[in-house]
């Protein structure tokens, strides 16, 4: 019983790092795309935070209902046409934050390039 509690702990902290790392990432990738991409634009330092985790909720919901991110494909063609709307529908959800179908793009590729570098996988 001992070792399954650890086992638990253990994999709820992987899962929150994955989310810290998945957030800071997303905060960075954002700032700098917002910089050097036209049409996408985020009126504040807050409204990147909000729009920030927002994409990480979407994120995590996408990946539970589709499973997106337990399959070898969903780091690929998948994953970058899922974070491209997520990153596109994100402007819905959060004023202050707009985004173009292109920038959307420009910006999922970049998200998929460092993501692909995190690790993904909570190992047992």
């Amino acid at each position: 019983m001992g070792n399954k509690i650890k086992f638990i702990d253990s994999v709820d902290n992987t899962r929150f790092k994955q989310m810290a790392i998945r957030f800071l990432t997303s905060l960075s990738i954002f700032a700098l795309t917002v910089f050097f991409t036209p049409n996408f634009q985020i009126s504040s330092f807050s409204i990147l935070i909000l729009s920030s985790i927002t994409i990480i909720v979407l994120d995590y919901l996408m990946s539970i209902i589709t499973g997106i991110h337990d399959i070898a494909l969903g780091r690929g063609i998948v994953g970058f046409t899922s974070a491209s709307i997520i990153i596109y529908i994100t402007q819905f959800f959060v004023d202050g934050y707009y985004i173009s179908i292109i920038s959307s793009l420009i910006a999922a590729a970049i998200y998929g390039v460092i993501d692909y570098f995190l690790p993904n996988e909570i190992k047992i």
